[in-house]
């Protein structure tokens, strides 16, 4: 089940959270929590192999054993083990299901074996929900959280919102909000903030996301024959593919969880509007740049005994060069990585020399560089990518006439496509138009010292992101194409 299917949408989702709601207002908030807890099973079931939904509760069960033990244990040195243990059961659990192939399919030529390599079928989500188990495993080490129950932390986990691309989370703050009680005006900011997450979400995904990737897809299957307009414009459709998609799919996401009362962490803050790589890093996938800044970079640059900027260096080369790798088996997201591991590095000489370039050189670099960096991740090797990048910066020598430009650029200006933009567009806009801050509703409890709460909004906004919704919906079945993320 996709969230951008009408399953989902008209059926799963609104029949999860009346169902909650009822169960929170009737009986115990553990009832209503244990009604998401099987919804949450259930969402990862349709869209799994049976083998898989027990592949997560074995990793629930077993995270969750071991830093139970790791929390009982008064002496440092046992609890580090109990962390070490944990880590590498999460590394090697993870690694056999998703680089088995890619290990032994460079090991075999060196060995000179000529057995076939084994394929394992990817567990749906495995590597989002294993870096939300580590995390939760350091969290309790460093006694940031109090262990969780069994019962929480699978509620946590596994939480359908998330749990097949993210948001990346932390455990014990999702857990909390199991069992907290939310004022009324405080559940009607949630559910219209919610519904307005879902609707910019489709937006995203249907308007723009599923018609860049025509022409990138388009692009990346014609690499050969490109010719320098032609590498541009896959390359620049792309780059906004992911966005758009990606962006889309966490809002979907941070509004299904607000429909149930639950803020989970924003993803995604204008990362295309950077002026340098380490503000993009700040604005584009945040909870995943939060795992690498607190569980990935912070350790490394610990483990060389004293903080400098070579040390620096190459812990952000090292960690960058792991998430990379942690897209998938594939060279392409290795360098990838090191790309911006390389930018990362050079942006902190830069400030440690206090290079400031004015905002609209940064901004021109920095997005030149990140367009850059995505031909790497989509191109299917290494030689395409770098074909391709010679043709956009080097066009120079043989390439297509253009054909990618006239075959495709058309579909942006088909009357179905502005018929349909209008009618998804429109409502969004005068929803927009309300002075309230509909983006931070949803993921923020509404303070009176904070932003002003938003307050309950008429019935004929609803009306008008419902119908977004719906219409959505219809025009799914003959557009869609699945989220991006959904592959790593």
């Amino acid at each position: 089940m996709h969230f951008d299917s009408a399953s989902y949408l008209i059926l799963f989702l609104p029949a999860v959270a009346l169902v909650h709601w009822a169960l929170r207002r009737l009986f115990r908030a553990s009832v209503a929590q244990t009604w998401l807890l099987l919804a949450s099973f259930a969402f990862y079931s349709l869209g799994a192999a049976p083998l898989h939904l027990f592949l997560l509760a074995a990793s629930i069960l077993c995270n969750w054993s071991i830093a139970r033990r790791m929390c009982s244990c008064e002496q440092p040195a046992p609890r580090r083990a109990w962390l070490h243990v944990g880590l590498w059961g999460n590394i090697v659990f993870l690694g056999v299901f998703k680089y088995t192939a890619f290990f032994l399919g460079g090991v075999y030529p060196l060995l000179h074996i000529s057995a076939p390599v084994p394929h394992l079928a990817f567990p749906l989500g495995i590597s989002f929900y294993t870096l939300t188990s580590i995390m939760y495993l350091v969290d309790s080490y460093q006694k940031l959280n109090e262990p969780l129950s069994l019962f929480d932390y699978s509620s946590a986990i596994a939480f359908f919102p998330y749990v097949t691309s993210g948001p990346i989370v932390r455990g014990a703050s999702i857990a909390s909000q199991f069992h907290g009680e939310l004022q009324a005006n405080e559940r009607a900011i949630l559910f219209t903030a919610g519904l307005y997450r879902l609707a910019s979400g489709l937006l995203k995904k249907i308007v723009l996301a599923d018609l860049f990737a025509n022409l990138a897809q388009a692009g990346f299957a014609s690499m050969p024959r490109l010719s320098f307009t032609d590498a541009w414009i896959a390359s620049v459709a792309y780059t906004l593919q992911i966005y758009f998609d990606f962006s889309g799919y966490s809002d979907i996401a941070v509004g299904s969880a607000a429909l149930l009362g639950i803020r989970i962490p924003e993803n995604f803050n204008w990362p295309y509007i950077s002026a340098s790589i380490s503000e993009f890093w700040q604005r584009w996938h945040m909870s995943l740049s939060l795992f690498i800044t607190h569980y990935l970079y912070t350790p490394l640059v610990r483990s060389f005994g004293k903080a400098t900027l070579r040390t620096s260096a190459i812990a952000t080369l090292l960690a960058m060069a792991i998430i990379g790798l942690w897209h998938g088996p594939a060279m392409t997201y290795v360098v990838f990585g090191a790309m911006h591991g390389v930018a990362l590095v050079i942006n902190q000489v830069a400030k440690k020399r206090k290079i400031k370039l004015p905002r609209p050189v940064g901004w021109l670099l920095t997005i030149l560089f990140v367009n850059s960096a995505f031909v790497v991740f989509r191109a299917p090797d290494l030689a395409a990518a770098a074909h391709a990048l010679r043709m956009m910066y080097v066009p120079f020598g043989a390439g297509g006439a253009g054909n990618l430009v006239h075959a495709q650029l058309g579909q942006f200006l088909t009357v179905d496509v502005l018929v349909r933009s209008l009618l998804l567009g429109l409502p969004l806009l005068l929803v927009l138009s309300w002075r309230n801050n509909w983006r931070h509703a949803a993921p923020e409890p509404a303070t009176s010292a904070g932003r002003t709460a938003m307050p309950f909004v008429p019935a004929a906004a609803c009306a008008l992101l419902y119908s977004q919704i719906v219409y959505c919906v219809l025009f799914v079945g003959t557009t869609a194409q699945g989220f991006i993320y959904t592959q790593f």
